[in-house]
Parts: structure tokens; C-alpha cells; sequence
């Protein structure tokens, strides 16, 4: 799959509104959740990146250790180790919440997912928390592989910060098997930035969609054209016949309704968020599947 380094999960760049505030706030709401459904305070970070889950957690924790493939200044332990070989050197004391967001499980092939939750759960005690973020299937990014199965035919090339990496979305029952095969219960998944990941409209994946995630971060700004404004009320064009497109086509009809109040800009764009339907059905940018080992 990617070099090693893609699989160093970014920190935030100032110039993504989106991933700075909303996404981050969908995060600092949700690993203090995973802490205190784990009972204890001890995160593992899997591509940690710059550290931001431990800024995330808040009070509720007590250890933190990340893991990544380049040295970053971080709030706790960095172990450097490269996940496609599994969950490396992270010491023998299991953790409360092993955690990965923004996607990286996406850069790890199908088989090196399985043998890194298969060390997870080895490595857990049980009732511990598995939260792995992969990318959703179904995002509106890449109508193309919503038919595909799991191996090499849905693996894709990603620009990242620079650097081409190959990531492999998933769908939730595709995860959720592989949770259980390795000994890890599934609780829930959860869907991340339906209709506003960072590939939407750039045409690699499929043309003639709208630029809503620039369009919503100019919102944010407060400096948002009427032409770029006009993205979030832009029609979807034709898209293959599934649920995914019933979904998409659904939430696109709500998002062109809304963009018709009167608000300020800063307001609609939290307005347009919050129209995200919380199905876990993979259709989001982001697709974390929560899991307890038993």
C-alpha cells in the first residue's frame, strides 16, 4: 500500500476550516465518550500524527502513548513503528481505548487490518474499546467503487499532504467482520463528513460534483461568494442506482432547502453540518466502526 509515511495520520494546517473545527469538534465529543465507555483513562493512538486525541480526551485520561512512522512532538509516549506490520512495540500494559482516526486504518491493506486488530485484541484486556477510522465506502467522493468487493479492485490513489498514497475504504459490514473474526464485538459505527470529505469535486474520482467542502469552509470564514455558495445547492448529476445514491440524493435535496435562509454565514455552515444523517451506514468521508474485545 502507501510509503511509510502516509501512514502518519496529519495535524491540523490552518488553512482546512472543516477539519479544524468541525470535524475536530465531532472528535473531542467522541473520544472522551469511547474513555468513559472503556471505564479507565489509557489511550493507544494508532497514527498518531501530531498527538491531537489527546487533546481530544480531555480530563479522562491518564496514559498516552501514539504510534507513527515519524517522530512528532506529542503529549506522551511516541512508539515509532509502521502498523502494516502490525501493532508493534507498544509495551506489555494493555490500554482502555485503542483508538486511530482521520482514515488511517484506510491505508493499511485488507490483510494487514486484520493482522493489526488480530494484535489488538491479543494485546487488550477484555472490555477494552477498538475504535479504528477507515474511510466509508459510500462516500459520495468515489461513486465508482460503491460496487466493489474488498481487495486490490477498491484500492485507489490518495493525495495527502503532498504524497500519493493507495487507500482502501470499507463498508461497515465489511469491518464489523473483521472485528469479529479477530475477537472484537462490534458496538456501532459512525459516519464522518457525509458529503464534505476533502476529495468532493476535485473530478479524480468522479466528475461533475459539487466543491461543497470548500464551499462550506469559506462559509465558516465568513467569505463566501454567491458563486461559491452556490455549490452547497448544486445538484448531484446522476450517480450509480443504490442506497448510497438515495441517501445522497435525499440529503443534497434537505442541504439546497437550507441554503435558502437567512442566516450568517458562519451559522449556516454549522446548520448544513448538522443535516448529516448519523446512519454508520459508511457513508461519510470517515467510517469508525466502535468495537469491545472480548
Amino acid at each position: 500500500m502507501a510509503g511509510n509515511e502516509l501512514l502518519q495520520a496529519p495535524g491540523p494546517t490552518g488553512r482546512d476550516r472543516v477539519r479544524d473545527v468541525l470535524e475536530g469538534e465531532f472528535f473531542a465529543r467522541l473520544v472522551p465518550r469511547l474513555l468513559e465507555a472503556s471505564g479507565g483513562g489509557a489511550v493507544l493512538d494508532l497514527g498518531c500524527g501530531d498527538g491531537l486525541a489527546a487533546s481530544f480526551a480531555g480530563e479522562a485520561l491518564e496514559r498516552y502513548v501514539g504510534v507513527d512512522v515519524r517522530p512528532a512532538p506529542i503529549s506522551g509516549e511516541l512508539v515509532l513503528h509502521d502498523l502494516r506490520a502490525g501493532l508493534g512495540p507498544v509495551g506489555e500494559e494493555p490500554f482502555d481505548v485503542y483508538l486511530a482516526t482521520f482514515g488511517v486504518a484506510s491505508h493499511l491493506a485488507p490483510a494487514e487490518l486484520r493482522r493489526l486488530l488480530i494484535d489488538l485484541a491479543r494485546h487488550a484486556a477484555p472490555g477494552a474499546i477498538v475504535a479504528l477510522e477507515a474511510l466509508g465506502l459510500s462516500s459520495l467522493e468515489w461513486p465508482r467503487l460503491w460496487t466493489t468487493g474488498v481487495g486490490s479492485a477498491r484500492a485507489i490513489p490518495y493525495r495527502l499532504d503532498g504524497r500519493e498514497a493507495r487507500v482502501h475504504p470499507w463498508a461497515p459490514s465489511e469491518l464489523a467482520a473483521i472485528y469479529e473474526q479477530a475477537g472484537i464485538a462490534p458496538i456501532c459505527a459512525l459516519d464522518r463528513s457525509i458529503q464534505f470529505g476533502p476529495k468532493i469535486g476535485d473530478g479524480r474520482y468522479w466528475p461533475g460534483l459539487p466543491r461543497t467542502r470548500r464551499a462550506l469552509d469559506a462559509l465558516l470564514a465568513d467569505s463566501a461568494s454567491d458563486a461559491v455558495c452556490g455549490e452547497l445547492g448544486a445538484p448531484l448529476g446522476p450517480l450509480p442506482a443504490s442506497s448510497a445514491s438515495r441517501v445522497h440524493h435525499a440529503l443534497a435535496r434537505r442541504r439546497r432547502a437550507l441554503t435558502r435562509s437567512m442566516r450568517s454565514q458562519p451559522a449556516l455552515a454549522r446548520a448544513i453540518w448538522a443535516l448529516e444523517p448519523r446512519s454508520g451506514g459508511g457513508y461519510g468521508h470517515g467510517l469508525m466502526l466502535v468495537g469491545r474485545v472480548r
